[in-house]
């Protein structure tokens, strides 16, 4: 499997290369994404907001597990919010032992959002191959474990540097620009990170779904 993911590099993916149309007002669904840098002052206040989904971070690297992951993710599925969870990668560690790690505390059930791998540029980066290779494994392990590819979430222009005709074509986009609406078939836009929701102290990120609340059920486990 893993063999194959890579090989698909070199083929043109139209799928991740094709722009969106354009949104239709009505079917703007809004949900944002915490961890434990963000306070949770009242969580039926956040629930009035009606967010059409929350993603909570689980794990980072191979060591590193969220502390405020377990009762954000079982208070959140209290509340009936669709709620996906998500890995931050880094590249000290490789994908493999990653993978591990999140799968070792993350929870999946039925009525969840896919798991999420977030990808960001670090000050120091690998060359693209390793980079490409290490995301890759980490996918793999992640598919063989729950059957779908987890959603891949970066930078636009990451996006651009190390992904672009190098994903499956059935992985899904979870892109952040916030100058401007992503060239490529995203299915999730974070388009700030400084919005402000009633029940969370601080800023947020604030991210829209390309699609109507059937399509979003559609994602589901």
């Amino acid at each position: 499997m893993l063999m194959l993911l890579i090989q698909s590099c070199s083929v043109k993916n139209n799928l991740h290369k094709e722009p969106p149309v354009e949104i239709k007002e009505a079917e703007k669904i809004w949900g944002i994404d915490i961890s434990h840098y963000q306070e949770i002052v009242d969580w039926n206040k956040l629930r009035e907001q009606e967010p059409g989904f929350i993603f909570v971070k689980a794990t980072e690297g191979s060591t590193f597990q969220d502390p405020k992951y377990t009762e954000y993710y079982k208070t959140i599925r209290k509340l009936d919010i669709p709620v996906g969870s998500y890995h931050f990668f880094t590249y000290k560690t490789s994908g493999k032992d990653q993978a591990k790690n999140f799968l070792s505390v993350v929870k999946y059930q039925h009525g969840d959002l896919p798991l999420v791998l977030d990808a960001e540029f670090a000050k120091t980066m690998p060359e693209k191959g390793i980079v490409r290779k290490e995301l890759q494994e980490f996918m793999t392990i992640v598919y063989n474990k729950t059957g779908i590819y987890p959603i891949i979430y970066c930078a636009y222009k990451y996006y651009n540097t190390y992904l672009r005709d190098c994903l499956p074509t059935d992985c899904k986009l979870w892109i952040v620009d916030y100058k401007s609406k992503p060239d490529c078939n995203w299915t999730f836009w974070q388009t700030t990170e400084k919005y402000k929701v009633g029940g969370i102290k601080g800023y947020v990120d604030f991210n829209l779904f390309y699609g109507s609340k059937k399509k979003l059920k559609s994602l589901l486990y």
